[in-house]
């Protein structure tokens, strides 16, 4: 596996949530705090850039206080609680969405419309609360989300058969479809992504893709791949971002992200 350059002077790390940082049971690594203590320390900044929601992971991360988060997939960054950058579709879209989502009930799809202010959904029964809750924690029900009068970024399709590649092929939407996880489908503005978000980041801070390391395993990370020389794709990754990426670290199994970041920081070339 590899490392970090000793001699490279990296300002940002930026790591998506599932499947990369969290470990098996979907949980931050307790070895992590002390890490990201040391990361802060040197003044690195430590950014996590998911699929979640702004709300969820400024509560999962509460105890770093005011960081820089990349969420909903790259359609919003927050710098604390400063709006850096927000993507904003188009009302017919979302009506179109909507509308595709509720003929597709045999694939047991559940809508997430993801607004600036909070997520709205319609379903309430206890499968599809379970599936939202990880990722989702400001969450409102309505009776009918074609109401819904707040701006949205992103909307996120949960599909309880896991039929992702029959959901995203029944959007015929003039959106960006995105398989995100085994069970989950986006759906955004074209052009927008992680890359796009990491990259609105490094230029408000004056960051540069040769000062960044990024870390991810899904499709959906594969332009923030493409925006940092130190990238790395975790040894269980999709075979697309192990090609992308410039180096490999270990499996999320085995806390691969603290082992790179660790190593790099003690100055060390080999884990």
């Amino acid at each position: 596996m590899h490392t970090i350059d000793p001699n490279a002077q990296i300002k940002l790390v930026a790591v998506d949530m599932d499947g990369t940082f969290l470990d098996g049971q979907g949980k931050i690594p307790e070895a992590a705090w002390a890490l990201i203590d040391q990361l802060q320390a040197r003044g690195i900044k430590f950014v996590p850039a998911s699929g979640r929601q702004f709300a969820t992971l400024r509560e999962q991360f509460a105890q770093l206080g005011d960081i820089a988060i990349i969420a909903e997939n790259g359609t919003m960054v927050m710098n604390g609680e400063k709006e850096i950058y927000s993507n904003i579709i188009d009302p017919a879209a979302v009506a179109s969405v909507i509308q595709a989502v509720q003929g597709q009930s045999s694939l047991d799809a559940g809508l997430v419309l993801c607004g600036r202010r909070t997520a709205y959904v319609e379903r309430s029964d206890e499968a599809f609360t379970a599936a939202v809750a990880p990722y989702y924690r400001a969450v409102q029900v309505v009776e009918d989300l074609s109401q819904v009068e707040d701006e949205i970024i992103k909307m996120a399709i949960n599909v309880g058969t896991g039929a992702v590649k029959e959901m995203a092929a029944a959007l015929d939407v003039p959106l960006q479809v995105v398989i995100s996880g085994s069970h989950w489908v986006d759906a955004m503005n074209h052009g927008v992504h992680k890359g796009l978000a990491l990259n609105a980041l490094q230029e408000k801070l004056g960051i540069t893709a040769d000062e960044t390391a990024v870390f991810g395993d899904y499709p959906n990370d594969l332009e923030m791949i493409k925006a940092a020389t130190y990238s790395f794709a975790m040894a269980n990754a999709h075979p697309v971002v192990a090609e992308a990426a410039n180096f490999t670290a270990p499996s999320n199994l085995e806390h691969g992200v603290l082992q790179v970041l660790g190593a790099y920081l003690d100055g060390r070339e080999q884990l």
